[in-house]
Formats: C-alpha cells, structure tokens, sequence
C-alpha cells in the first residue's frame, strides 16, 4: 500500500507511466523517463525547476489594448538521465523477448523511484541491470541516481548531461504549448575533470541562469577505467570495466532566480557532498517521509486499490508544492509540460485546502507567493483599466498574465476571490496573525478593490457585469453567481480585517496594520463601501425551479443537444467553435456548485440538493477539476453512492489515463480534490469563523477511515467507522460542530456520534446478544450420540450461524451417515434437534444478556434507530421474550420467510425490506463467517462480534458485543 508498481512493461503507456513515475521535492521535478532509452514509441523526458520561467511572444491574429504581449512558459532544463549501458557491446534496452523479471516501484515512503529487470544478450549471457533515483527534500537542489549492472563479461556505461533541450509541443492540443520549444542557450559546458560535468544555460528572453554540475563515483572490484568529454555541448562521461559495475551520480542545480551566485552556490554543494553515497541520503529521506507521513496519511481500512491511489496523490502532491515565495504548484507539478508550468486558481481552491489540514508551513509558502507577485497583479489591474487594486493573472509563472484566450481566462475574476479565500481559510485554521498582517493583508484589500472597480449599485443592489466563472464553457456573463457569492464574502472579509487588525489586542498587529493601510491608503469610509457592497451583493436566483441560477441569462438559453450524434463529441472544448458552446446551457465543471461547497452558510440543504440535480444534468466534466466538486457536493446533498463514485472517477483519474492526456502531466488539481474529498466531502470538513464544522459520512466500499488535523494550536485525530470520532491529540481544547451538535473535544473527551448516513441495526442472535451457541452444538452432540457417534468441538464454528438443515448435514457427514435418511427424516431429525434445544433455553431471562446489549439497544432506540433481528433461529421471537428485549426491535425475520439461509444474503435483504430501509443505510451484527458473508452480500455495512482471525474478511472486529457498546458510547462530557 505503500507503492506505485508495474511488473509488465508497455511501449503505449511509457510517456503516461513517466508522469506517473514522476520524482521531485518542490523545486526540481523529474519525469520517469527511462535512463536507458526505448527500443520504440515516443517520450518526454523532461527534468523542471519550480518557479523558472523564459518569456515567448504572444500572438494575437486580432490586438487590442491591453492584451498581453508576452507569456511565461515554463523550460525544460539539463537533461541528465539519460544512462546507456552495453554488455559485450550490445545495447541493453527492453527488447521484445530478450528481457524478463521486470519490475517498476515508486516507493512513498522512501522516496526512491526503482527498475530492474534481467537483460539477455544475442550470446545467452544474463545481465542483471537495476535503476535507482532520487531527490531529496531535504537537499533541494540535487538529483542521484545509483547504476547496479551484473553481467559476466565486458560492460560500458555511458552517462549523458544534455545540455541542448527542447520542450515538447503539440499544436493541435490548447492544453499543451506549442511553438517556441527552444527556451534555454547554452553558454557554457565542459567537462571538469574525468566523472565531473559542467554547464551553464540561460533563459533566452528573460535571462536567468541555470548552473548544473554532475560527478560519477564508481564501485567495482574489478579494473575499470572513467573518461569524461564534451561533444556538441553535451557531456559523456565513460566508464568501462567488466562483471559488476556500481555508478553513483550526482547532479546539482542552482538557479539565478533565488540565488545571487548560483554558480557558486552549485560548486559548494558539489564538493561539501562528494563523499556521501545514495545510501546516506536514502536513509535521511526515509526520515523526511517518515515525519510527513505520520502527520499526514490518510489511512483508508477495507479497501487497498483505494488507499494505494491516494496515497499516490499525496506523495505527488508533495513532491510538485513550492518551497519558496518564486514558485508555487502548477497544473501539472512538476511532472509535465501540459498548460505550459502555469500556475492557475486550482492552487487556492484544490490544493491549499489540503495543505491547510496538517501542513501549515507548506500552504503559507504558497501564499508567500502570491504575495511575491502582488505587484505584478496591481499593474495587471492598471492594464484591464482600473485605477486601484489588484487583478491577478489567470495564468502565470513570474506574475504575467500568460492567457491569450481572455473570455475564457483574464475575465474570470474570481481568482482575485479564490486567492483572498485561500489567505482567509488559512488564517482561521491557523490564527496566525503575523502572517495576516505582514502579508495577506495587503493582498486581500488590494484583490477587494477590483470589485468595487468592476461591479456597480442598482436598484439597490450591488452588481458584476461582463466576467467569466469557473465554468468555461459559459463565457463573459452578468452576475455570475460563483463569482458574486466569492466577492461578497471576499468584500465583508476585507471590512472585517481592517477593524479586527487595527483593535487587535497586541500592540505590534494593530501598529504593522497601521502602515500597511497608510500605504496602500485604505480608509474606513472605503472599508465601509466594502461591507454596503457585500450586504447589497446579487445573487440570482430562479423562483420557480428554486435554484440559484449559474447567472442572468443562463437559465433561458437551450440546453446542449446531448441526443444529436453531431453533438455528441467530446471534450467539447475541441470539437466546436466557442460560441457554438456559450449558446447552450452546458458545463464544463461545477460552477454554482462549487460556491455552494465552498461557502454553503446561506444556502438551505434543499437548494443545494435541487442545484445539483439540475446543473448535474448538463455537465460534461471535461475539466479535470470537476468530479472531485460533485463527490463533494453529493456527499453534502445525502447522495452517498454518487459521491463515491465522483471520488473513484478523481481518484483514478491518472493512473487509468481516462482523460487522455496524463502523458503530459498529472492533473494536480484533481489530486487535491481527491485528498479533499475525504476531508470535505466524506468528513464533510467546513472551515467557519466560528471553528470547525463536520457532516461525516463513511464510504460503504471502505470500513473505516482516519486522519489528522492541526487546527491553530490543537491537533486533533480524525477515526470514521460507523460512528465520527475526534481526539485531542495535543493542545488546547476545541469546539466543534458534527451534524448541528456541538462537542468540547478535551484530553479525555473526545466527541464520538453515530454517522447520521445509519439508520437501522441488524442484529445476529446467538453470539452476538447472548450465548445460545454453545446451546445449539450441544443439541447437536446430544442428537449425534442418539445416533451412534461422537462430534468432535471443532465442527462447532462449521455450524455457527447457519441454517438447521444446512447444519444438519455438517453433522451427519461428520458421523458419515449423510446417506443414511430420507429428506422428510432429515427434517424430523432437525425438529428433534430444535426441540433439545428449546428445552436448555427454557430458563433463559434477562440475566443471559451479554454485557451492554441492554444499554445498546437503549441508546440505539433513543437514538431513533430502527432495529431488527436476523437470525437463522427460529426460536429468536421466543428468547427476545425471555430475555425482555422484545419492545427494542422493530422486526425479528422469520427464517423460514427466505429461501436460502446465510451465506446467501436473503435474510438480511428481508429484514432492511421490512424495516422499509435500504441496505447501505443499515449496520448488519454478525459472530459467524457465515453470516458476515450474508451482511456482505446484502450490501450492508458489516460488524463481527468475536474473534478477529475467524471473522478475518472484515476489518471491523470486536470481541464483544459490549466492546461495540463502548466503541459507540457518547462521551460522558458534551
């Protein structure tokens, strides 16, 4: 579960498999590229600094003003992968049929990325080739790679530094660049010494600088000789020698962007680290990994492909975050060339939400750079004609606006709205203050201005005419309602920071907040036009359907002709001019939806249900970024098996390549939106000023989930079975909401409650509520002696929860008399056991309860619970009685009312049927194998009483009923 593996290698997904494979550390990112070449089909083996960026032109067929002239794309940088080995002078590579016992792993908890497989020569000779890299967090500006080669008899390696690269394009694909390939000049690049590689490389517009040095050290107990030269400004470095060859090498970079002397800087590094091996920091990158995740795992029972992909995305996610105030994350990481390295609004909205949970510092470093590139957004607003404030690029690198489409790109306003929501969602989940006034102060006043800029009053109300939402298929609309909910919050969060940061209670943030308005001349009577404008704010709203409309017109137009074969290609983005596309009433990804995610508090339940029954209807998701919202929201809307299956859509999204396009990069923001879903929707997390809000659900697919959250000085631990409960791991007490109940979470208080998603409980008799077994087999025994025969004790779990007659054969066949007696004999026979066991059940009473089945079947009941017993005994009603327990059930299933008893799943489908109840809605109580394989079937959520390796099909096992009374127990304290 803790590795992305292949065993099997296929030329049609290596280029999907090298984004998949991807290394990084959130400023260098390698692709998967293979070191050795491919023997067919295409590749991009690209090596990428987060944050570096070369300015090409913009070509418009048609200039206006203010259209941008220039755009950031992202450089492909030093290739330094690139291995060849030969053994007897003969190439090794992936041969049909001359390789065998391949394996591929990218390991989460190391870090390392791994191939070997054996390679056979023309000559029958084996080579034994592995492929280890690695780079490290802790030292961002390395690349290792280790090179085991096995092989009896001449090897060379030849290790390339290609200093003259070229990024992949495709002009028939907007996702991807196309043109201007050539962004990096190589002004520099020699070989330094035998093993050690030199080179400089500059931008060619924009002029920073790439130093890269590259040393070899070489393990064998043979004679081997090492010869390094240039050729072409490429490097080459030599090595031959014979049987076993071990190549360590070591690449470093620095750049102009951050250091002063990046040449110096590289240097350094090189000769500090010349005698470190790969080992040493293989083992401090297990101790990096190790602390990460134990903050940040997300731990899924039950359900292994799922928490081996989520897992994935958590460590990609990782691997692609800036680390610094000059990057950030973009929509594709650091695992491709798709969208250009472009960062985009998917920062604050998909990824940040997920960082904001246990990684505090990472997510600030994401906003330190939006507060880097504030400048570059203020002249941004100068340009689109406004006097004040700040308008963010849609796309960008260095701050540039670098989208040439601007219906679909500059007019999407929000991302002013997205940013200041990430600044704020972090502020509550942390109370940094420093952090606020130093730098997102400023940030969330200046983006606030544009709206007072671009929006107007009439007739009393506030309006935004001409702006693009998060739907692009739906362009330069009136009162986009995602975007007018996000500037109203946004307006009243800017008025609110300007009186809270001026009266905060120490002195240094109210004087920093001071000189922070001083210069940016912020006033309150602009404070206050702020707030009018947010109370006054319009959102519309069609009455009749009872929905909030995605914006003034969009309710009128026709919807997409989804029936028509000519309109039925997709995405649409590619197949139909633009306008063809805003006509109609389809979507792209979640608009109006995704307001309601983000802010719900205004919003009844009820709306939000019929907004997603409706926009859900006429959405294509084309856009990555869109199944993740509608899980989301279907967990919020009560729609547990939608939810699950939007989840599984954004979950395997990459590694299933259903988008077609993962060869140039993973879809970073639908990582997030797969982390987000078990935080937000299935824990249904909201983050509110007044704390924490949850509405949990549980996966049916999964038993159970757990996670952690740092909220300001308190950590907390998540743990979703059947019932939510939170931990105070560390810190101060806290508050929190779970389903409109508050809870004080203390040290010894947790805040347990049952998942409101549950509404019934369907109960096993014998074993699970009392001891009736042991009855039973002794009924058993007693029948098998009248018989001539002895039952050995281990038959006992054979006949545990299954039918009579099913039980009756176990035992005849034990005594080998299972030919012995007619069907109406059998029957008799069974009847004669029933009776035996009535007669030991006589005197059963309440005493015979196990300890906490009472106080269960009371909670459950207060608790407004439907309850029903499904046992294959037909004596239930009669022990129920003697037990009085009788008035806690709803309905007791008479086993003679289904045609086939456990394993089958008719009995527990016949109780959730008469408790008017469907089964993923139900908890099935279950001792034996054989009836937890019945709650299975039937779809139920399944709990076994009793020992775990017996029951060992289900993750959730108690070993008593009453174990399972405290696991749900309120705490003492609310």
């Amino acid at each position: 579960m803790w590795q992305l593996k292949r065993n099997q290698y296929h030329p049609k997904q290596q280029m999907v498999e090298e984004s998949l494979f991807t290394l990084g550390n959130g400023y260098l990112g390698m692709r998967g590229a293979f070191e050795e070449g491919y023997p067919e089909g295409h590749t991009i083996c690209g090596t990428y600094i987060n944050g570096l960026y070369d300015h090409v032109p913009m070509i418009h067929a048609e200039m206006a003003y203010g259209f941008p002239e220039w755009q950031d794309k992202q450089p492909r940088v030093v290739d330094t992968q690139k291995f060849y080995i030969y053994c007897d002078d003969e190439k090794v590579q992936l041969q049909t049929g001359k390789y065998e016992h391949y394996e591929r792993v990218l390991d989460y908890k190391s870090g390392e990325g791994l191939r070997q497989y054996d390679f056979r020569t023309q000559d029958g000779k084996v080579a034994t080739v592995v492929f280890k890299r690695l780079i490290p967090f802790v030292h961002k500006h390395f690349i290792l790679y280790r090179y085991e080669i096995n092989y009896p008899g001449n090897i060379k390696c030849e290790s390339h530094m290609i200093n003259h690269v070229e990024n992949f394009s495709d002009p028939m694909d907007p996702r991807v660049g196309k043109g201007h390939t050539k962004l990096m000049a190589v002004k520099e690049a020699k070989p330094l010494d035998d093993g050690i590689g030199y080179s400089f490389l500059e931008t060619s517009q924009t002029k920073i600088s790439l130093y890269t040095y590259m040393t070899h050290h070489v393990i064998s107990d043979e004679a081997y000789t090492m010869t390094t030269k240039s050729i072409n400004e490429n490097i080459v470095t030599m090595i031959q020698g014979k049987n076993k060859i071990i190549v360590e090498k070591k690449v470093f970079m620095s750049d102009s962007l951050r250091e002063k002397d990046p040449k110096e800087k590289a240097l350094i590094a090189m000769q500090q680290h010349n005698q470190l091996l790969y080992q040493d920091y293989l083992e401090e990158q297990r101790q990096y990994l190790e602390a990460f995740w134990r903050q940040s795992d997300i731990v899924i029972q039950g359900n292994i492909p799922d928490q081996q992909a989520l897992r994935l995305m958590l460590f990609q996610t990782l691997q692609s975050t800036g680390v610094d105030e000059f990057s950030n994350i973009s929509a594709k990481g650091l695992s491709g060339e798709g969208y250009e390295g472009h960062y985009f609004w998917d920062t604050e909205i998909y990824i940040l939400p997920t960082l904001i949970m246990n990684q505090p510092e990472r997510a600030k470093k994401l906003l330190e750079y939006r507060y880097h590139i504030l400048p570059m957004a203020k002249l941004r607003a100068t340009e689109l004609g406004h006097k004040t404030g700040a308008a963010y690029p849609w796309r960008t690198i260095s701050g540039i606006e670098s989208s040439g489409y601007f219906p679909a790109g500059t007019a999407q306003y929000h991302i002013n709205s997205d940013i200041a929501y990430g600044f704020i969602q972090y502020h509550l989940m942390t109370d940094d203050w420093q952090f606020m006034v130093h730098k997102g102060l400023e940030v969330i006043v200046e983006t606030a201005r544009t709206w007072i800029e671009i929006g107007h009053f009439h007739e009393g109300s506030f309006m935004i005419h001409h702006v693009t939402g998060p739907d692009e298929y739906t362009a330069i609309v009136s009162n986009n309602y995602y975007t007018n909910v996000m500037a109203k919050y946004h307006l009243k969060w800017a008025e609110k920071l300007y009186h809270q940061t001026l009266n905060h209670q120490e002195l240094a943030i109210r004087e920093k907040a001071q000189r922070v308005f001083e210069k940016i001349d912020f006033k309150t009577t602009e404070a206050e036009l702020m707030s009018n404008a947010s109370e006054a704010m319009y959102l519309p709203y069609d009455k009749q359907l009872g929905l909030f409309a995605q914006d003034d017109t969009f309710l009128s137009k026709a919807k997409w002709p989804t029936e028509d074969p000519f309109f039925s290609k997709r995405p649409l983005l590619l197949h139909y001019h633009p306008l063809t596309i805003y006509r109609h009433q389809v979507l792209k990804q979640a608009d109006v939806l995704l307001a309601h995610f983000l802010l719900e508090d205004g919003v009844s339940t009820e709306a939000m249900v019929r907004g997603f029954d409706y926009y859900e209807s006429i959405t294509t998701h084309d856009s990555s970024l869109s199944p993740c919202i509608y899980g989301m929201m279907a967990s919020r809307c009560g729609k547990p098996q939608k939810a699950y299956h939007y989840f599984q859509e954004s979950l395997f999204l990459d590694i299933k390549d259903t988008k077609g396009n993962t060869k140039d990069g993973l879809h970073m923001a639908n990582a997030g939106g797969s982390i987000m879903a078990v935080f937000y929707g299935f824990a249904g997390l909201r983050i509110k000023e007044e704390g924490l809000y949850f509405r949990p659900d549980c996966p049916r697919n999964w038993e159970g989930y757990q996670f952690l959250i740092q909220y300001k000085e308190s950590q907390l631990k998540v743990t979703v079975d059947i019932q939510f409960k939170i931990e105070l791991l560390s810190g101060p007490a806290v508050q929190v909401t779970i389903d409109d109940i508050i809870f004080n979470v203390t040290e010894k208080t947790p805040a347990k409650k049952m998942l409101s998603s549950y509404q019934g409980f369907v109960f096993d008799l014998d074993g699970v509520l009392t001891e009736t077994s042991r009855l039973h087999f002794q009924a058993w025994q007693q029948l098998a002696k009248e018989l001539g025969f002895d039952l050995n004790p281990t038959i006992e779990d054979e006949v545990r929860g299954i039918s009579r007659l099913a039980s009756l054969e176990i035992i005849l066949k034990a005594g080998k008399r299972e030919n012995d007696f007619s069907h109406n004999e059998k029957i008799a026979l069974a009847e004669h056991k029933n009776k035996l066991y009535k007669e030991g059940i006589t005197n059963y009473s309440s005493k015979n309860l196990y300890p906490g089945v009472y106080e269960l079947l009371s909670f459950l009941k207060e608790q407004g619970f439907k309850i029903a017993l499904a046992s294959a005994s037909a004596s239930g009603p009669f022990l129920l009685e003697k037990m009085g327990i009788q008035g806690f059930f709803d309905v007791v299933v008479d086993p003679k009312s289904v045609e086939k008893g456990k394993p089958a799943p008719d009995i527990f489908m016949k109780a959730c049927e008469l408790l008017d109840l469907p089964p993923y809605g139900c908890i099935g109580v279950e001792d034996a194998y054989a009836g937890v394989e019945s709650i299975r079937a039937a779809k139920l959520t399944p709990i076994g009483i009793g020992d775990k390796d017996r029951l060992n099909q289900i993750e959730k096992v108690f070993p008593t009923i009453d174990d399972l009374w405290q696991h749900i127990k309120p705490p003492t304290e609310i």
